[in-house]
């Protein structure tokens, strides 16, 4: 349809009473009625959650234009089944196909009812739209917003708790790619455990949104699921997305972080960090760090620590940090390494992991010369550190291979300052923004330390620093 202006009045050209009008609403009470002009494609219609975009231009029974997208030449898009919109848009748009074009009849009471809404549209007024449904995306589950974990809801389920970090859920799940099977199964598992129990990492935060009795189909991205490894006996590519139709059978509410004692906090704490240990000891990462987040969680200011049990607090804290900066300098992302680092120094500027780990960080982004500075630090600390020699000495072969560079191109003008990065600008999502380049996947960073484990405090150890 012509996105040209419309004109003040736009006459409805049926009655109320037509038979070829479709009742939308669920108790077939005529709240919202629908006359289709142009039908759409396919089979699909959103779901509530999805961002739906539209055109429209909205009237009076007379014909009277009180609104319109097209007049203003830019679609209107909003979230489905949220109360974003009139109840009778939230009804009547879930009815439609992808293209279609229909008039949408919406009684007070799935309007504006008896307020009205501003000088056009008056009390009690019955209002027709018509509706051009554009597009639509299917809601974004993921925990950053970052499109890369989708939901279409088929059965909303019941009540309005859903699963927390550390609940224990039964989910039943297939997984399809295209039209094959490749998972099918009933699983019991832990949020933020998801890895352990032989699921895709992305359930972790799929189950977040769920009900009870929810039956919802779930896209996810490869990061989300299989990864750059695929899953070959399972037919899986590698950096393939799947989806899983999933209904959440069962979940026990896990108990919540402000309602626990201090000592259920310290023991909560404790046992995060030995869970997140195994699997950081197993190569799964990301559950990992989840866990180390969860210690965080259990161990956060609170008044009722005092003497012995603040102590006990501040140290474990201090073991989050360094573990999740380990955890992180093993997936190369040297951000969030340098950001939890940063926290353990905050803690114990003394600490000769954390300012060690920092540096890592530093030298992961190709910041020699600040590297170079937490290097000499740990050594002034500690004169005998042998992976701090080394990487000092690593720092200072790069920062002259950098100036010998500029000297060859340069003849030596500019060649005044070794190479620094930028700042970062932080992520709240914990991906690296350090504006260089950075290394090559595991160049140099983890140190060799594919042999990582805890010491006797659950602290990870470098092999170098061991």
């Amino acid at each position: 349809m012509s996105d040209s202006a419309e004109p003040d009045k736009l006459p409805v050209d049926f009655q109320l009473t037509d038979p070829d009008l479709i009742d939308c609403t669920e108790t077939k009470d005529r709240g919202c009625l629908k006359k289709v002009l142009t039908p759409g494609s396919g089979e699909e219609s959103p779901f509530a959650g999805a961002t739906v975009t539209v055109h429209y231009t909205g009237r009076l029974l007379d014909g009277s234009v009180f609104d319109s997208s097209r007049t203003r030449g830019e679609p209107f898009t909003f979230e489905l089944g949220r109360r974003r919109v009139i109840k009778g848009w939230d009804v009547g748009v879930a009815t439609m196909k992808k293209g279609e074009l229909a008039e949408l009849v919406c009684s007070p009471e799935y309007a504006y009812g008896k307020s009205g809404s501003g000088d056009k549209i008056p009390p009690d007024s019955t209002l027709v739209f018509q509706v051009e449904l554009l597009a639509w995306e299917d809601e974004d589950i993921s925990l950053e917003k970052n499109k890369k974990i989708y939901r279409k809801v088929i059965h909303p389920g019941t009540g309005f708790s859903c699963p927390k970090e550390g609940s224990k859920c039964t989910v039943k799940i297939i997984g399809k790619r295209g039209d094959k099977v490749f998972d099918e199964r009933q699983v019991d598992f832990t949020v933020g455990e998801a890895e352990e129990s032989g699921l895709i990492i992305g359930f972790d935060a799929a189950v977040l949104k769920m009900k009870l009795a929810e039956n919802s189909i779930i896209t996810f991205h490869s990061d989300q699921a299989f990864g750059k490894a695929g899953k070959p006996e399972w037919g899986i590519p590698p950096d393939a997305e799947v989806k899983y139709d999933v209904t959440l059978v069962s979940f026990e509410k896990a108990k919540e972080t402000w309602s626990m004692s201090v000592d259920e906090k310290l023991e909560a704490a404790e046992q995060a960090k030995e869970k997140g240990t195994e699997y950081f000891t197993k190569g799964h990462l990301k559950s990992a760090a989840k866990l180390y987040e969860r210690m965080k969680d259990c161990l956060g200011g609170d008044p009722e620590f005092k003497g012995e049990k603040e102590e006990k607090r501040v140290k474990m804290m201090i073991i989050s940090h360094l573990n999740l900066a380990m955890t992180f300098l093993k997936q190369n992302d040297f951000y969030a390494a340098q950001k939890a680092a940063d926290e353990a120094i905050k803690l114990d500027p003394a600490n000769i992991k954390a300012i060690y780990r920092h540096g890592m960080a530093l030298y992961g982004v190709k910041d020699y010369e600040q590297a170079q500075k937490d290097f000499k630090k740990v050594l002034q600390l500690e004169p005998a550190n042998k992976a701090a020699s080394q990487q000092l000495a690593l720092c200072a072969k790069e920062i002259k291979a950098y100036l010998d560079r500029e000297k060859k191109v340069f003849g030596g003008m500019f060649a005044s300052k070794p190479p620094a990065v930028k700042k970062s600008t932080g992520s709240s999502d914990g991906k690296t923004v350090l504006q260089t380049e950075t290394t090559k996947s595991g160049e140099n960073v983890s140190n060799g330390d594919k042999k990582s484990g805890p010491d006797a405090e659950g602290d990870l150890q470098d092999v170098a620093m061991a």
